[in-house]
């Protein structure tokens, strides 16, 4: 057989998200070949698509993708040789990678559905958004999820919260782990379907990404994301200073988050990190007490980009968008309880059921 090594090469990056770096599932560490397919697993996240070429068994992911992007030849024959290897042969070079020729991945755990539905437009946009408001606390299971209903998609991490007025296609509530279905943000889905356990997208290349779903329910955050005070003027250059900021803010363990400080007439925007820190202060029609809260520096981004004021009351500040809100609790900057003003421009470091069923949606 035949292969051009691009094609290949970026299919199997396009089924990289069900591969898992700790094999505590058989060959969630592997790529499986079977029946002209690629397929991943680990537990939360299922991916298939078409490979074209007719081998079974399962390779070592990361083996195949190094050795894969250090060969130059744009077309590679490949085979299942006599030692059970994978083996590639391009100009005057060759590798073979061990292969089990056994499946044991319990991908076929994962139901396919039977009838798929429209994906909307916005609803990628609406994941990488409240993506951002996703705890990464684990011992509070659901704040880890994105909340999908029929009406709205919304994450929240008991500090922020955002909620995105979409239809969905979906007839009943369900939550996915946020960091699953994050993945779905780059891979240009374009098709949604619901079984008993799990919610699966499907984009035009053929790629099938299939994500656990959970029955729990969701808190109602109706009352947080009611607030009543006065309005501010997000100041100019906002964006541009978050994106400053963020140089450093992406550059430390968990997720990258900047800080802003408000206090009457200004605004500051601070971004720290192992590498250095980044602080840049905007004039701001505010007259208030002085707050302060942390915030993706690209949910911010967005913020400056499409919207001009926002609402801060005692204790929470809202941006209200036209499809969807954002609602952040507000803490008192330190110096201000200790009585104190702040001289010196560099900041603190900052603590930071069963797998069968039918199509459902």
């Amino acid at each position: 057989m035949r292969i051009e090594r691009d094609k290949f090469l970026s299919t199997l990056e396009l089924v990289k998200a069900g591969l898992s770096p700790r094999e505590f599932i058989e060959q969630s560490s592997c790529f499986v070949f079977q029946d002209g397919m690629v397929m991943t697993f680990n537990d939360e996240v299922a991916c298939r698509m078409g490979v074209g070429i007719d081998v079974t068994g399962a390779v070592q992911a990361n083996a195949l993708l190094d050795i894969l992007g250090k060969i130059e030849d744009p077309e590679l024959k490949v085979r299942q040789n006599d030692k059970g290897e994978l083996e590639f042969r391009g100009q005057m070079k060759g590798f073979g990678v061990t292969m089990d020729k056994e499946i044991f991945l319990p991908i076929d755990r994962v139901e396919m559905p039977e009838k798929w539905h429209p994906l909307p437009k916005e609803f990628t946009e609406a994941i990488g958004l409240v993506r951002h408001c996703v705890s990464s606390d684990e011992s509070r299971f659901i704040l880890t999820c994105v909340h999908l209903a029929p009406d709205f998609i919304e994450a929240c991490d008991n500090l922020q919260v955002m909620r995105v007025k979409i239809k969905t296609g979906l007839k009943r509530s369900v939550l996915v782990r946020g960091t699953s279905i994050a993945h779905i943000t780059s891979l240009a889905m374009t098709q949604i379907a619901m079984t008993q356990a799990w919610v699966h997208f499907k984009n035009e290349a053929g790629l099938v990404f299939s994500c656990r779903r959970y029955t729990e329910e969701y808190p109602s955050v109706d009352k947080v994301m009611d607030v009543k005070g006065h309005p501010i003027t997000i100041p100019k250059g906002l964006k541009e200073a978050a994106e400053r900021a963020a140089v450093f803010a992406t550059d430390r363990s968990g997720d990258a988050l900047v800080n802003i400080n408000l206090s009457s007439g200004r605004l500051a925007v601070t971004g720290d990190g192992l590498s250095g820190w980044y602080k840049e202060v905007k004039s701001i029609v505010y007259d208030g007490p002085g707050m302060v809260f942390v915030i993706s520096p690209e949910l911010l981004k967005h913020i400056a980009e499409q919207y001009q004021e926002a609402v801060i009351s005692p204790g929470r500040l809202k941006v209200a968008g036209g499809v969807w809100d954002y609602v952040t609790v507000l803490g008192k900057p330190k110096e201000e309880e200790e009585g104190g003003e702040e001289e010196d421009p560099k900041p603190r470091k900052k603590s930071k059921g069963e797998d069968t069923g039918k199509d459902e949606n």
